[in-house]
């Protein structure tokens, strides 16, 4: 696996959130992660990516245990992650946003390739990324995450929010970074669309894994139908 979790726990202060949750993501994998609100799907990728320090378990990226890393070292240990809400710096351009993901790689981010995958920040690399449609915010962030050459890249709830032809876009691209060899961890509330591009699936309840299977599995079981797909199949 190139992102493995094992037996993971994880919280704040005194408060549990996760309870001996494993996982993993191949490289050329999509897993995504689905769950309610307070499931523990954000916490999760806060203790994998260092946010939070594990109480038991581990993490290993490509084999290399990274549990408990500082989360400023993430990115050059090959992790990289995409935070909900389109964290990006307003004041700064897109190319300094961009440039600022480089930073793990002493800078020499592959702009090239970022803007193959998202076109339409080119004309925009000078300016200010407050000044860009939630979309294009979006884009921003996943591509900073890029410019640090990750292997594994885990992403927040990045459709919230977006119009449907941008969210379509977006996931047209984590099948594409998929295709790419990336290792894609993948949390989010538009079960639909992960479901669409998802190898892998796996549902969170009260901090725990409670079913994995591929989407194709999951949508056969009414209790996935009923709470996340409207009672309808995918």
């Amino acid at each position: 696996m190139m992102l493995e979790v094992s037996g993971l726990h994880a919280g704040y202060g005194k408060l549990g959130v996760l309870h001996d949750v494993s996982l993993g993501v191949d490289a050329g994998e999509i897993l995504t992660v689905v769950g309610a609100n307070g499931a523990g799907k954000t916490t999760l990728l806060r203790a994998v990516n260092g946010l939070i320090r594990p109480t038991a378990g581990s993490v290993k990226i490509d084999g290399t245990d990274i549990t408990g890393k500082p989360t400023e070292r993430m990115a050059s240990l090959g992790l990289t992650h995409v935070p909900e809400n389109r964290l990006c710096f307003p004041t700064l351009t897109v190319r300094d946003n961009l440039m600022l993901g480089a930073w793990a790689r002493g800078g020499k981010g592959d702009e090239a390739a970022v803007l193959e995958l998202f076109p339409r920040l080119e004309p925009r690399l000078n300016q200010a990324a407050g000044t860009l449609s939630g979309g294009e915010q979006q884009m921003v962030a996943i591509g900073r995450g890029l410019m640090a050459a990750p292997k594994a890249i885990m992403l927040d709830e990045p459709s919230i929010g977006l119009a449907p032809k941008v969210v379509a876009e977006i996931m047209r691209v984590l099948g594409r970074l998929r295709d790419q060899g990336l290792a894609v961890l993948l949390v989010e509330q538009n079960v639909r669309a992960s479901f669409g591009i998802a190898d892998r699936a796996v549902v969170m309840q009260r901090g725990r894994v409670v079913l994995e299977g591929t989407p194709a599995e999951l949508v056969e079981l009414p209790e996935v139908r009923n709470a996340y797909l409207g009672g309808a199949a995918a």
